[in-house]
C-alpha cells in the first residue's frame, strides 16, 4: 500500500512516545479502571463507524466502496471499542424490490450480512460478559430512498427490536442527565437518530447530527447537548490527511471547553472518504488520515476528553486502528 512505510514509522514513534510509560491496558475491560463517579460524558471512548461492515465480500465493488471495518462487532469490543455506529434498514430499493422480512444492517445500498438482531445480540452479549464495561450504540435507519410507508415499517421493526432487548435488562430504558460511569456499567445506551413518532423508545433520541444538537430521553424530561463532527467528504487531492486531522483537533478543543462548562456529549469522527473513479475510497482515506491523527493524539499535551472517537478499520494495524484505540483510551488515565 502507498502509505505502508509511513504507517510503520509513525506507529513505532507513537509506541515509543505514548505507550512505553503506560502499563498494559486490558482492552476487553479497560473501563474497569475508571472511577464510578466519573461523568460518562467526560470520557474518551473509541468507536467504530459503520461498525458491522467487516463481512462485506472482498474483491467486490461493495467492499471497495462501503467496507469500513476489518473485524466483527464482538472482535471490536475485545479490541476496546465501546461506541458502535449501526445503520439498520431493509435490503433492496424501489427498482429491485425491498425485502421487508428482516431488518439488516446496511451501509448505503450494501447489505452487510448482519441482521439488526444479530448486531444487538453481539454487543449486549459482550457487555453481559464484561459487567465493568458499558457501550453506546447510535442507530440511523439507512432508508435508501424508502417511501414513507416503508420508512414507517422500518421504524416499527427497530423499535420492536429495541423493546425486546430492553426487556432483557441490558439496554438503558432512558437517558438521564448527569449519568456516571457507575450508573452505566453493564448497560448499553442507545442513541436513535430517527424520531420514534409515538412508538416504543428507550435510551435517547438525537435531535440532529452535526454541530451542537441535543439528546433527549423518551419522555422528553431529560436533555443534554451533543456536539458532533462528521466531516466525511473530502477531495482526492492529497489534503485529507492534514485537513481531516485539523477538523478533528478543532472539534477536540471545542468539546473540551463545552464538556468542562456543563453536560455535553461528544462524537468526533476520524472516518471519511474521497471519491475516485466514481466510487468512495474509505480504505485509502484511512491510510492517509490515520498516521496524522495518531501523531496528534501522541503529541497532545493534555488529557481533555474527546467523547466518542469514531474510526474506520478499528483495531486493524494496517490502518493504525489499534494505535488510535489505545491512544484514545489512555487519555482517560
Amino acid at each position: 500500500m502507498k502509505y505502508t512505510g509511513l504507517i510503520s514509522i509513525i506507529a513505532a514513534v507513537v509506541c515509543m512516545t505514548a505507550c512505553s510509560s503506560n502499563k498494559e491496558i486490558e482492552l476487553n475491560s479497560w473501563m474497569s479502571g475508571l472511577s464510578d463517579e466519573t461523568p460518562a460524558w467526560q470520557l474518551s471512548i473509541p468507536g467504530a463507524h459503520d461498525a458491522a461492515t467487516s463481512g462485506i465480500p472482498k474483491g467486490t465493488v461493495a467492499h471497495l466502496a462501503t467496507c469500513t471495518q476489518s473485524f466483527t462487532l464482538s472482535e471490536q469490543f475485545d479490541k476496546g471499542i465501546r461506541f458502535f455506529d449501526l445503520r439498520p434498514g431493509f435490503d433492496g430499493n424501489a427498482e429491485t424490490g425491498i425485502d421487508l422480512s428482516k431488518m439488516t444492517i446496511m451501509h448505503s445500498y450494501t447489505n452487510t450480512g448482519v441482521t439488526a438482531d444479530e448486531a444487538l445480540a453481539a454487543i449486549t452479549g459482550k457487555v453481559r460478559e464484561n459487567p465493568s464495561e458499558f457501550a453506546l450504540i447510535v442507530f440511523r435507519i439507512e432508508n435508501n430512498d424508502f417511501t414513507p410507508e416503508v420508512l414507517s415499517t422500518a421504524k416499527d421493526s427497530l423499535c420492536n427490536l429495541l423493546k425486546k432487548y430492553a426487556e432483557q435488562g441490558v439496554l438503558l430504558e432512558s437517558f438521564k442527565e448527569g449519568m456516571t460511569v457507575g450508573e452505566m456499567r453493564g448497560k448499553v445506551l442507545v442513541i436513535n437518530r430517527n424520531g420514534y413518532d409515538g412508538r416504543y423508545s428507550c435510551g435517547a433520541h438525537a435531535t440532529g447530527w452535526g454541530g451542537v444538537d441535543s439528546i433527549v430521553s423518551p419522555d422528553g424530561t431529560q436533555k443534554a447537548a451533543i456536539d458532533v463532527q462528521d466531516d466525511y467528504e473530502w477531495e482526492d487531492d492529497g489534503s485529507c490527511g492534514t485537513g481531516k486531522t485539523a477538523s478533528f483537533a478543532q472539534h477536540a478543543a471545542q468539546f473540551a471547553k463545552e464538556s468542562a462548562e456543563g453536560e455535553c456529549w461528544g462524537v468526533n469522527h476520524v472516518s471519511g472518504y474521497f471519491m475516485r473513479d466514481g466510487l468512495p475510497r474509505p480504505h485509502e482515506f484511512a491510510e492517509a488520515v490515520a498516521p496524522e491523527v495518531c501523531k496528534w493524539l501522541a503529541e497532545s499535551a493534555d488529557k481533555t476528553p474527546l467523547g466518542g472517537v469514531m474510526i474506520d478499520y478499528a483495531g486493524d494495524p494496517a490502518y493504525m486502528g489499534d494505535e488510535i484505540i489505545r491512544l484514545v483510551i489512555e487519555r482517560n488515565f
